[in-house]
C-alpha cells in the first residue's frame, strides 16, 4: 500500500513538472537598464510611489536625475479613472469600468531607445448599486490599488523582455 501512494506522488510530480508549470519569477531587467532614471510626468501619481521600489527589487539602481551612464524610462501619460459602462432604465448609471492608461518609453545610456513609446491599458468593470453606496467607494478604492499593482508588474514584464533573445 506504501509503494502505491509513493508512486503516485512520484508520478503526479512528475506530471507536474513535464507540464511545464512554474511560478512566475521576479522579473529581471537587461544589463543596458541596471541604471535607471524614472521620468514621470505626473510626479504625484501612484506609479510615482510603487515603480522606483518595484525597479530596485528587479535589480535596478534607480538614480534622482539622468547622466553619462544612466537609462531613462519615461512616463509622459498615466490615468487612472471611472468611465460609464451602462446606463439603467432610469438613466442611471448601472455599471463603470476603472480604467488606468499609461505611456512608457525607454531609452538606454547612450540615449537609444530600446522600448518605444507604447500604451499600457489595464481596465476592471463594477456594479454601482445606490443603495450600497459606501460599499462601492470601497470597492472603487480597492479595483485602484489592485490596478496600480498591476500597472506596476505590466511595466517591469515589458522592460524585462527587452533582455530576452527573440525568438
Amino acid at each position: 500500500m506504501r509503494i502505491s501512494w509513493r508512486a503516485m506522488i512520484v508520478v503526479a510530480a512528475l506530471a507536474l513538472a513535464g507540464c511545464g508549470f512554474h511560478l512566475r519569477e521576479q522579473a529581471q531587467l537587461p544589463a543596458s537598464l541596471t541604471r535607471l532614471h524614472l521620468a514621470i510626468a505626473d510626479p504625484g501619481s501612484l506609479l510615482h510611489r510603487d515603480l522606483p521600489d518595484a525597479l530596485k527589487r528587479a535589480g535596478a539602481q534607480v538614480e534622482e536625475s539622468a547622466g553619462p551612464g544612466i537609462a531613462t524610462l519615461r512616463i509622459p501619460l498615466s490615468t487612472l479613472a471611472p468611465e460609464t459602462l451602462s446606463v439603467g432604465a432610469t438613466a442611471r448609471v448601472r455599471e463603470y469600468t476603472m480604467r488606468y492608461r499609461v505611456e512608457i518609453e525607454a531609452a538606454d545610456a547612450n540615449g537609444t531607445v530600446v522600448l518605444p513609446r507604447q500604451l499600457i491599458e489595464l481596465s476592471r468593470d463594477y456594479t454601482f448599486d445606490e443603495t450600497q453606496a459606501l460599499g462601492v467607494a470601497a470597492q472603487e478604492d480597492e479595483l485602484r490599488k489592485q490596478l496600480q499593482r498591476d500597472m506596476v508588474q505590466a511595466i517591469l514584464r515589458r522592460l524585462a523582455a527587452l533582455g530576452r533573445p527573440a525568438v
